[in-house]
């Protein structure tokens, strides 16, 4: 059978997680599948998006920007349709929430979450409503649907008005990367970082919930966390006046303890979480959450918020707090600080838990959804 995988939404390393889903799906499907050809329909920001070596996919290159919102909804609909049924698709594979509506095959669409309905306000209208449009028909087209945990299944079933039997659920996991432990001297010298430091990670999305992490950071130090840093890597909020504020609101001296190190290299990564006292995920709404995989991985404890998703992710390996109450968050913070055995104890649990979540299973699971959709049943 012939599989389009449509990859028309992916910005490399601005997308986050659903970039993470879709590199590391499509490498653990060519691993597993022997039977299946797989034609990736890719975007012009994603020319050099490195595929895996395999006589078994294609690299179908299409002339749109997903940076031009409206003109890639345009060339989705009515080009890739087009494109789709040159090839001979037996299935398209949507990978980033939105798929062509009228399509000459069968047709999955993976849905992360409903980011767009819950913290809407925090998105421009333009893409607010354009979302809810797309994705709200995307899913009623669609022969099924895949999501990345219960809690948006449940989402798209009751919000969407989707019968549950149409979704399934496909966790994901970590992200594939060689793990090299970067000797500290290194990382001190490129990003100027002391310990001890609490790790975080930016982003353009206010959801993030960067400018709490900053506020909280502040509550650690008048508690007296003295010699304690916040290292956040990643792209900083654009134009964040709650950010701003936060900053600004904070005493000179805490401010000059929050290390932004910007966009930092998959080989750097896991270095940074490893030399970390404790991982903070502050977000107000995640669908999955792989940073919190990642820390588990670099035996790093996790402190994260007890919204969404998140709990079904950490499970007990993390200590919660509420992501809009600081002074909660601090005294999560507090606790693995200074609590040696809780520290290790959630080590472990996060080592035990990593187990439970792999790509090879979530293409297992991928495939079964393809055949499934292929039989009619």
């Amino acid at each position: 059978m012939k599989i389009g995988l449509n990859l028309l939404f992916l910005l490399p390393n601005v997308v986050g997680g659903t970039e993470s889903y879709a590199i590391s799906l499509i490498n653990a499907l060519i691993r597993i599948d022997e039977q299946n050809d797989y034609f990736v329909f890719t975007n012009q920001e994603s020319t050099n998006l490195s595929l895996p070596t395999s006589k078994r996919i294609s690299r179908v290159p299409c002339q749109v920007y997903a940076t031009n919102r409206a003109s890639r909804y345009a060339w989705e609909q009515l080009i890739l349709p087009r494109k789709v049924k040159s090839l001979q698709i037996n299935l398209l594979h949507s990978l980033g929430y939105v798929q062509p509506l009228r399509l000459p095959c069968k047709s999955v669409v993976t849905i992360h979450d409903l980011n767009f309905y819950n913290i809407g306000h925090m998105m421009s209208k333009t893409k607010r409503i354009a979302l809810q449009f797309f994705v709200t028909r995307s899913a009623k087209a669609a022969d099924h649907i895949i999501t990345v945990s219960e809690f948006s299944k449940k989402q798209i079933v009751e919000i969407l008005g989707v019968p549950p039997e149409k979704v399934t659920v496909t966790y994901n996991a970590m992200k594939e990367r060689p793990y090299h432990l970067v000797e500290f001297e290194e990382l001190k010298s490129k990003y100027n970082i002391r310990q001890p430091y609490i790790f975080g990670l930016s982003s353009p999305s206010p959801h993030k919930n960067i400018a709490n992490l900053v506020r909280g950071f502040a509550l650690l130090k008048q508690r007296g966390a003295n010699d304690l840093k916040l290292v956040l890597a990643g792209h900083l909020p654009k134009g964040s006046n709650d950010l701003t504020k936060a900053l600004d609101d904070v005493n000179i001296l805490v401010r000059e303890d929050i290390i932004f190190v910007g966009y930092v290299p998959d080989s750097v990564l896991p270095s940074l979480y490893s030399y970390a006292e404790a991982f903070v995920f502050p977000s107000l709404y995640e669908g999955f959450g792989i940073p919190i995989l990642e820390a588990f991985s670099c035996g790093t404890p996790v402190v994260c918020s007890k919204m969404a998703a998140i709990p079904e992710v950490a499970g007990d390996a993390s200590i919660y707090f509420d992501p809009h109450n600081i002074e909660e968050m601090a005294d999560a913070i507090l606790k693995v600080l200074i609590d040696g055995s809780l520290r290790n104890e959630l080590i472990e649990r996060g080592k035990s838990r990593l187990k439970l979540f792999s790509w090879e299973k979530t293409a297992e699971q991928t495939l079964a959804v393809y055949k499934k959709v292929l039989s009619g049943s």
